[in-house]
């Protein structure tokens, strides 16, 4: 008798153990409706608005941030994701510039000046920064490695795919950019990453899977941590 009810007693154990560790299977899990990213840093990078004044991520320090990156002459999808995030500032009118800001980063440092910026911002009708760098500080018409460094290493930790193309090739052969204006196109990944209080990247949203209401939840997600 005894011993039957040990065996009972160790054979609910085992078929109970599984549940022992529910909680951690369940935290695991993801958090956020778009692709959970593992608190990825990013460099803590200084660009130029579209007033032609210095900015640094730094003074966004505490806050949930959201980027883009797109440009000036892009004329499909970029204006999409302005309208679209400019639609989900508008979801935290009391968060909004004071836990929760937009940023947009150009992808094309050649022709995106702070004065074009500047006027694709007030076409676009939104109040965030949009951010440039000056790639040819020289103004001989050729980039600065140096300077292009900037804008590639900030790039680089998005995961930005970037190429530039040669126009009107169909061969589409690569090119560095450094032509007359509108003798390149850009192609690049466009997605929106959102950035918590700490700055660390948490959640990515490519712009083709946007789903609004969503992205609204993960921004609340990030605010309430």
């Amino acid at each position: 008798m005894y011993v039957k009810k040990t065996i009972s007693v160790l054979l609910m154990m085992i078929i109970l153990l599984p549940g022992c560790y529910e909680p951690a299977s369940v935290e695991n899990k993801d958090v956020f409706f778009g692709i959970d990213i593992e608190s990825k840093d990013v460099p803590m990078f200084t660009l130029i608005t579209e007033n032609n004044t210095e900015f640094n991520i730094t003074e966004f320090e505490g806050k949930v941030v959201v980027i883009s990156f797109v440009f000036t002459r892009c004329p499909d999808v970029c204006p999409v994701v302005v309208q679209s995030l400019k639609w989900l500032s508008e979801q935290f009118p009391e968060e909004y510039n004071n836990d929760l800001e937009i940023l947009a980063i150009t992808v094309d440092p050649w022709l995106d000046t702070p004065e074009a910026m500047g006027q694709w911002k007030e076409n676009m009708s939104v109040d965030w920064n949009f951010l440039s760098w000056d790639v040819d500080p020289d103004g001989d018409g050729t980039f600065n490695p140096e300077e292009m460094g900037v804008m590639e290493e900030i790039w680089g930790a998005f995961g930005v795919g970037l190429k530039t193309y040669k126009a009107n090739d169909e061969n589409n052969s690569e090119t560095n950019a450094r032509h007359h204006p509108f003798e390149y196109f850009l192609d690049h990944t466009t997605s929106s990453f959102i950035l918590d209080r700490n700055l660390k990247q948490r959640v990515e949203w490519m712009d083709l899977d946007w789903v609004p209401e969503l992205v609204v939840e993960d921004v609340k997600i990030l605010l309430a941590e």
